[in-house]
């Protein structure tokens, strides 16, 4: 039988039931009994679905990575596991649990590339057994309990007020300034006092003598 491959396949030749060996893109002339596994070995990108994942100080944290990867061990990849899919999901969701478990809730989100290191780190073992490469790891969402993000909102409002009061505070200290520089030059210079109310004055008359 003849069996042509693609450039992104590869082909994982069983001969009754024994893995014979890999064939790469091309043309192949196969024994008719025997067994032709493709696999694509293209990058490709996963993201897992959301995981809500307690941290070290107890709450529950949404959170959803993306990660590329790709077949590097087609062989591996046929026999490690009856699902390569689901073991890689399982090694990602252990290894994002293992890195939140040892943060509190609001270190998670502004540690999101501190957090995707680890979660390579620790996927790299398992993946090498299933003859995949995991080359990039993103923490792409994460999202607090409702109770939190209202509290953070709350939290942002507030300092929005608390610096408006501020300014409203500073602008009646220099207006109290301004005052009091005034009140003290009356004091100083009477005289500035009835200039005053003469600019002030809509009509100014003038006694001359006679």
């Amino acid at each position: 039988m003849k069996h042509t491959l693609m450039p992104w396949e590869r082909g994982v030749v069983f001969r009754r039931g024994a893995l014979l060996e890999v064939l790469g893109p091309g043309r192949h002339r196969l024994r008719w009994r025997d067994v032709v596994r493709r696999v694509d070995v293209r990058p490709r990108s996963y993201a897992p679905a959301w995981q809500d994942v307690p941290t070290a100080d107890g709450v529950l944290v949404r959170v959803t990575v993306v990660l590329n990867w790709e077949v590097v061990d087609a062989a591996a990849f046929v026999v490690a596991a009856a699902s390569p899919f689901d073991e890689l999901h399982l090694a990602a969701q252990l290894a994002l649990r293992a890195a939140v478990l040892t943060r509190s809730h609001d270190r998670v989100d502004a540690e999101r590339g501190a957090i995707a290191a680890e979660v390579l780190s620790g996927m790299r073992p398992r993946a090498a057994e299933l003859g995949v490469e995991v080359r990039a790891v993103a923490v792409r969402d994460v999202v607090m309990p409702a109770e939190l993000r209202k509290a953070a909102l709350n939290e942002i409002v507030a300092r929005s007020e608390g610096r408006a009061a501020l300014e409203r505070a500073r602008g009646e200290t220099a207006a109290l300034r301004s005052l009091l520089n005034v009140a003290r030059l009356a004091e100083e210079h009477p005289a500035l006092l009835e200039l005053r109310a003469l600019q002030s004055a809509h009509t100014v008359v003038v006694d001359r003598p006679r």
